[in-house]
């Protein structure tokens, strides 16, 4: 994955702004994916996502704002459609139609796509051995593998995709994911993903931004915002008394939060429970642990601990939209 200090921006969004009349869908939205992301675009439902991405497909104009893709204006069709594939909202297809002969007919609507490339992308998604079925016979999982299918007819070099492994089932997202994460690394394409099934976009994103009430309020690589978004810890202890002593002080000390007593992660060969689990306000676990030695309860270790997405996500968006630095 390319790396947001060196590599060249393929979107550029800067500043965007869409209203419906008294309604901010999307306020004021800055952020950047680079060559080969796998780049997450998350957010509750209503929070803009699904506008924003309208927005970059050119089918919704924007209030204010920019939107540069491939370093052109996004309203630039000739020059950049033919390197973007899309997949937004339920794809929709001739029911009455195979999947091959609904992929031929769109096939027909860009220049230069072959008999043989219907049969690759009906390869890479895992529909050859249905491909001659009426896609009325489809489920829906199937549907959105179709959808992907002619995201990538046209060999696109930037692919946005609205909760593309939604109805699959886990083989089918599996299958999926590999897929994308097999085009970012070996063919450079990049990849715009909205998903509600967040563990997934955990394992497969390198960055995503976080839009919430039209904001956005994060943005930076999957691993900073998991380790460094929040100040909890794991406090070792080599003995019980101590660890009990501890949590005495630091049950009276400002800016810390006990969550919980850790019987099982924090259990020494001795079967003695010897950790805390904390929440420290930022920038205070240094003084913490000063204090702690300073009473004679000298911790073992102090564990910055990896929140989930799924923890970081809820703890971002059940608040009012703040805006983070933008990475």
């Amino acid at each position: 994955m390319s790396e947001a200090a060196t590599a060249v921006p393929v979107i550029r969004v800067k500043r965007l702004t869409k209203r419906f009349g008294h309604i901010i869908a999307v306020n004021d939205a800055s952020f950047e994916v680079y060559e080969s992301d796998i780049f997450g675009f998350l957010g509750p439902n209503g929070a803009g996502k699904s506008t924003t991405m309208y927005m970059m497909a050119g089918l919704v104009r924007p209030t204010s704002g920019t939107i540069e893709i491939f370093g052109l204006p996004h309203t630039n069709l000739e020059r950049v459609r033919p390197r973007v594939g899309a997949l937004i909202e339920t794809p929709a297809f001739y029911e009455y139609l195979s999947g091959e002969k609904n992929l031929e007919i769109l096939a027909r609507l860009q220049p230069g796509i072959t008999r043989a490339r219907i049969g690759e992308v009906l390869e890479m998604t895992g529909l050859e051995n249905r491909a001659r079925d009426r896609v009325g016979q489809y489920s829906h999982g199937m549907k959105q593998r179709l959808g992907i299918a002619q995201a990538l007819l046209g060999n696109p070099r930037l692919l946005l995709l609205d909760e593309p492994t939604s109805g699959l089932d886990p083989e089918g997202s599996a299958h999926i994911w590999e897929l994308l994460q097999h085009l970012a690394a070996m063919e450079k394409i990049t990849v715009f993903i909205s998903s509600h099934l967040l563990h997934e976009v955990e394992e497969g994103c390198n960055r995503i931004a976080v839009i919430n009430q039209g904001v956005i309020v994060a943005c930076d690589q999957v691993r900073h915002l998991l380790f460094f978004s929040k100040e909890d810890y794991l406090l070792m202890f080599d003995d019980k008394m101590r660890r009990d002593g501890a949590r005495v002080y630091l049950e009276g000390r400002e800016g810390v939060e006990i969550l919980s007593d850790e019987k099982d992660a924090g259990r020494f060969a001795a079967g003695e429970d010897v950790a805390l689990r904390l929440r420290l306000q930022q920038g205070l676990s240094g003084a913490v642990v000063t204090e702690l030695v300073d009473r004679g309860l000298v911790p073992h270790a102090l564990i910055p601990q990896r929140k989930t997405l799924k923890q970081f996500f809820l703890e971002l968006t059940r608040r009012q939209p703040e805006r983070l630095p933008l990475v």
